[in-house]
């Protein structure tokens, strides 16, 4: 058996599918920012952190943002999870840290229920039950044979800690940032150092290092992480190598200043464009092959993406680079697709969760004007879709009450937009759209009630739901 923590046997250069046709790019922010497409005046322009934001790149240049999955089409999938009688909560998870997309050449693209994620902060458990959605997980938000608002976990914060060598209780990960490959299997960050025990030695993995897991030290079951061998977890990048990488990008920030440290990573993608590979062994012999990453760090503001291919790069995407060179001015925002404050200054976030998919965006999201309405009060939703047919608004009614949740059901006749449809819908009327975005405007409502909207078009001849939206009135 080889001892060491990592041996270096060879590089190769295979081709890749990948490299040689286009990508979209999920991600979320570090603050909230603003579309640079000002979403047709809709309250969808507005990002905030704890959403997930699409990259349109296949649509044409420059690259078109939009929300993906809002914050309020989370709360109404996890229903009121903690319990105080409220859907509404516009902080749920604080902040998305981590996105992953296992299979993004799936033919139905990505959507709200598919893409797994890890949050800053648990989501409470009233209704999923124990233990949630913790900060050291990665999973998502699913209706199954227990009911809608349950969680499944790609891989669990248990899982992380005995690969890193740690008991698997009491969970002190979390998460930073994550990337995973059937072939090259799991790669990740954690959002604080750690002394744990690798391959017999205890050492420290720090916030900037880059962990991997070889996939023949791991189980899976379903298409999920379900075991991992103890203490075989691999430090593929330290953090001086991190650093490294930065400085030979030479990326300017959102003040023009030129980036020459990492201090913490905060997203990994796999790079689709680059086929060189790494392969390193674990102390169970188990093959572990590194691929060209995408990453971000907390220092890269201005929403710069870069790669670890030549030796650090700044990353080339469809539409361009995705960041500025140093003495070009400032990496400002708009090469994501976001709104640039002044002209002198980039965006002040930093990307902090990335990840791939090569199916087309298909971005058909409703959000209300005003999630918590008195009675008497009209509800106004906003639509934003790639779709330039009529949207047919429909209402729902949820249940009330602590810990309520609206139930789902399968919409079976879509192919691209939100899986799921809230019966039994009230049609509300037709609103065309304009440029991609609409809005609907409904009668004054004369009672307390949770009401679910969801907007429903045709494209490319198939009926298409959108991610949902509520509105409590009161």
């Amino acid at each position: 058996m080889n001892h060491a923590l990592a041996t270096v046997l060879s590089t190769s250069l295979v081709a890749s599918l990948a490299s040689a046709q286009g990508f979209d790019l999920l991600y979320s922010t570090s603050a909230n920012e603003q579309t640079a497409t000002g979403s047709g005046g809709t309250v969808l322009r507005n990002i905030y952190r704890n959403e997930i934001v699409g990259l349109q790149m296949w649509a044409g240049c420059p690259a078109r943002a939009e929300k993906l999955v809002s914050r309020s089409a989370f709360h109404t999938m996890a229903g009121d999870a903690d319990g105080d009688d409220n859907y509404w909560e516009p902080g749920m998870f604080s902040q998305v840290d981590a996105l992953l997309v296992t299979d993004p050449y799936a033919a139905g693209g990505v959507n709200a229920r598919s893409t797994y994620f890890s949050p800053r902060t648990p989501l409470a458990t009233t209704i999923s039950g124990g233990p949630g959605l913790r900060p050291g997980d990665v999973g998502r938000i699913v209706r199954n044979a227990a009911g809608d608002g349950q969680v499944e976990r790609f891989i669990r914060a248990e899982h992380i800690q005995i690969a890193l060598g740690l008991p698997p209780m009491p969970v002190v990960v979390d998460v930073d940032a994550v990337a995973w490959s059937p072939n090259y299997g799991l790669f990740f960050s954690l959002d604080q150092d750690i002394a744990c025990t690798l391959c017999g030695a205890a050492v420290t993995v720090r916030d900037g290092d880059i962990i991997g897991i070889a996939p023949g030290d791991y189980m899976m079951t379903g298409g999920r992480i379900t075991a991992v061998a103890a203490g075989m977890a691999l430090v593929v990048y330290n953090e001086p190598a991190i650093d490294a990488f930065v400085v030979n990008a030479q990326v300017a920030d959102r003040n023009a200043v030129c980036v020459n440290v990492a201090q913490d990573l905060e997203s990994l993608e796999l790079d689709p464009t680059d086929p060189m590979k790494t392969v390193m062994t674990s102390c169970s012999g188990a093959v572990l092959t590194v691929p060209r990453l995408l990453f971000t760090t907390q220092t890269l503001t201005g929403g710069a993406v870069l790669s670890t291919s030549g030796g650090g790069v700044i990353h080339n995407a469809m539409c361009g680079p995705l960041g500025v060179n140093c003495g070009m001015g400032p990496t400002t925002g708009v090469q994501i697709g976001l709104q640039q404050p002044t002209p002198n200054v980039g965006i002040q976030s930093f990307v902090d969760a990335l990840a791939v998919t090569y199916q087309p965006l298909f971005e058909f999201v409703a959000e209300a004007q005003t999630p918590q309405i008195p009675v008497g009060t009209a509800a106004v939703i906003d639509f934003a879709t790639p779709a330039v047919a009529n949207i047919w608004v429909f209402l729902t009614f949820a249940p009330g009450g602590p810990s309520a949740i609206a139930p789902s059901a399968p919409f079976v006749w879509g192919a691209l937009g939100h899986p799921d449809f809230y019966p039994a819908p009230y049609f509300m009327g037709v609103r065309p759209t304009v440029g991609g975005y609409s809005n609907y405007t409904s009668p004054a409502i004369p009672w307390p009630a949770d009401l679910v909207f969801q907007g429903i078009t045709i494209s490319g001849g198939v009926i298409e739901a959108s991610a949902p939206t509520m509105v409590e009135v009161f």
